[in-house]
């Protein structure tokens, strides 16, 4: 069996890579291990950048974005019962949008299903063998050839193995989230950051009815072990401040996120490239994962469009490098805003009195706000980032 361009994984980067390709005229096919409907249901991010947006719009994916999706320019953070408000977006100019990662999936599965795409679910891949025309190993034990492989199975997945040579470096914060969907209503008009002493808690924006929280437990917690009511406790205690708390509602999903990063380099091999979290785990702090791998996909596939329409294979060649130009400095600035939510009631007032210096110097404004913001809605496009709408190749 062979495909010009195999993708392993069904995530953001995937499908973006092969509508983008698709719309181009150049064969591809996806192999997701699960099924579509576990697929769809996956629930995570939904802070998508000003650029990712524009990345969206600019190749006509943006429709459910702009329509079912919401514009956000401030984030607060809750300390002591108060609030402060960072308008982030009157410092720069630019806004967020609010779309869970499931509704995205969704409308990338349904384009790529229009263009006729080859998307195959319930097809786990076991290996991938680089190399001149690198090999898609299936469960089933058929091998698929390729011209190139895409990797965008994950940081567990397979295909980041067949990178010879490529080193993986990494951090465990030692300490855990709990990720929690709920029915319940925002309770601001912003992503909220609750600085707790006891331990951080937040509230992220997902729909009117409907709200992604996270809540810093113990190492080693069980999803299971917490009851609703003493999540909801906990909630509101860390959250509430001037007369604001979020409202308890229905549990729709739990689990626990324990908080690491891991960039892994080189991201490509010959002819065997890696993108989203196959390449890079970034904490949840800033909601920059989703955001990377939908860039990686689209820098990748200029690569790709260069080589098959021109021979050109410099932006191919040089993907690695560029990327990790761009991933670096928001693995740091995740890191960064983690450290000031994090709490670590072990280490006492020293600990306690770094994220209240941290906060105060964020909220005096300046030539550091400035940079925060620009890092936090994402830094603009590169001219190597921004690449012309998917058309056929000549």
């Amino acid at each position: 069996m062979n495909v010009t361009v195999g993708i392993v994984g069904a995530g953001p980067a995937g499908l973006l890579a092969a509508n983008l390709l698709t719309r181009a005229g150049i064969e591809c096919a996806v192999f997701e291990r699960l099924s579509e409907e576990a697929v769809r249901a996956r629930t995570r991010a939904g802070l998508l950048e000003a650029r990712t947006a524009s990345l969206l719009e600019r190749h006509g994916l943006g429709n459910g974005m702009r329509s079912k999706g919401t514009r956000c320019g401030a984030c607060e953070f809750r300390r002591d019962g108060t609030r402060h408000v960072f308008d982030y977006a009157a410092l720069v100019g630019i806004h967020h949008h609010v779309y869970p990662q499931q509704m995205l999936v969704g409308d990338l599965i349904d384009a790529l299903r229009t263009a006729a795409g080859d998307l195959r679910f319930l097809c786990p891949v076991r290996d991938v063998r680089s190399g001149a025309s690198p090999e898609i190993v299936l469960e089933e034990g058929a091998a698929v050839r390729c011209d190139f492989v895409l990797g965008c199975d994950g940081f567990h997945g397979v295909t980041r193995a067949a990178l010879k040579g490529a080193s993986c470096a990494g951090r465990d914060f030692g300490a855990e989230w709990l990720a929690l969907l709920a029915e319940s209503p925002p309770s601001s008009d912003h992503t909220i950051y609750g600085l707790h002493r006891e331990g951080f808690a937040g509230h992220m924006l997902r729909s009117a009815t409907v709200s992604r929280f996270y809540l810093q437990v113990e190492p080693d917690s069980r999803a299971e072990d917490w009851s609703d009511d003493r999540v909801w406790d906990l909630l509101r205690q860390r959250l509430r401040a001037d007369g604001h708390a979020p409202a308890p509602g229905r549990i729709l999903e739990r689990s626990t996120l324990q908080l690491h990063s891991y960039v892994t380099e080189p991201m490509q091999n010959g002819a065997v490239f890696l993108a989203g979290d196959a390449a890079h785990i970034v904490t949840p702090a800033g909601g920059k994962g989703m955001n990377l791998a939908l860039q990686d996909a689209d820098a990748l596939v200029c690569g790709l469009l260069d080589h098959y329409r021109s021979g050109d294979d410099r932006r191919l060649a040089e993907y690695s490098t560029t990327r990790l130009a761009a991933i670096w400095p928001m693995v740091e600035f995740s890191h960064w805003l983690l450290e000031l939510l994090l709490a670590r009631p072990g280490e006492g007032r020293f600990r306690e009195g770094l994220r209240e210096a941290r906060l105060a110097r964020l909220m005096a404004g300046g030539a550091f706000a400035h940079e925060f913001a620009v890092n936090f809605v994402g830094p603009p496009a590169s001219g190597a980032d921004a690449s012309s709408p998917a058309a056929p190749p000549r």
